[in-house]
């Protein structure tokens, strides 16, 4: 069984530089729309989605025009099968220089860790997630409704953008036997967990809003690399 490979780390206090402005980034999370396709019938989802082309060489972005986010039944077995359209990424967001530091970085980080001999694609296929866990009073916030699973894709960066109000969000990593790993609180802003997806399966435990406030949130950025 190939080892599980990932890492851990803060892009705040690794890559990203003084005007890079994170405020700025992360107000893109404030009017996220319900996510209307949860199996589970839960409302506790604020979701954008998009995909890009990423040319690393010339470090230019392009939105891919495509007809929705398609998981198989195998992969996402709560949500997957069905195609889910989703509001895009604010455009401005794209532009930001956190997205585009932290977007180098990752793609940089796949190619250098590539066995040599390997080639290793120089315009890329990125999915991007915005995600936003809602707990409130009536309904705990689940960041993994589907359980333990693969995202389907190559690497993935999953860094959390802001926490506020809640407790629990524990992320869990697994060997493709299902034997945890590893168990890390994403408490942070900017602090990410970056894996092969290959040999990683993952999970988050529900967030559930710490009194006395009415509602709580846990803001999350995602970048699948296909």
């Amino acid at each position: 069984m190939e080892e599980p490979n990932f890492s851990l780390g803060n892009v705040r206090d690794d890559l990203l530089q003084e005007n890079d402005d994170w405020d700025k980034f992360g107000r893109f999370w404030e009017n996220l729309p319900l996510d209307p396709h949860m199996g589970d019938g839960g409302v506790y989802r604020r979701r954008k989605y998009s995909a890009i082309s990423y040319d690393l060489d010339a470090d230019t972005v392009r939105v891919v025009d495509q007809e929705g986010f398609l998981q198989s039944k195998e992969i996402n077995k709560l949500n997957g099968g069905v195609v889910r359209r989703f509001e895009p990424v604010d455009p401005a967001l794209l532009d930001t220089p956190v997205f585009r530091r932290v977007l180098a970085h990752f793609a940089t980080r796949i190619e250098e860790a590539a066995p040599d001999g390997e080639q290793v694609p120089r315009v890329r296929h990125v999915n991007i997630h915005q995600h936003r866990i809602v707990a409130t009073e009536g309904e705990a916030g689940n960041p993994t409704p589907e359980g333990i699973h693969r995202d389907g894709v190559e690497h993935i960066v999953m860094m959390l953008v802001a926490r506020q109000g809640i407790a629990g969000g524990v992320s869990t990593l697994y060997d493709n036997a299902e034997s945890s790993i590893l168990s890390r609180t994403l408490a942070d802003p900017g602090d990410y967990i970056f894996l092969d997806d290959k040999t990683c399966l993952h999970s988050v435990s529900p967030v559930e809003v710490l009194a006395p406030n009415p509602e709580g949130y846990r803001d999350m950025f995602f970048l699948e690399f296909c």
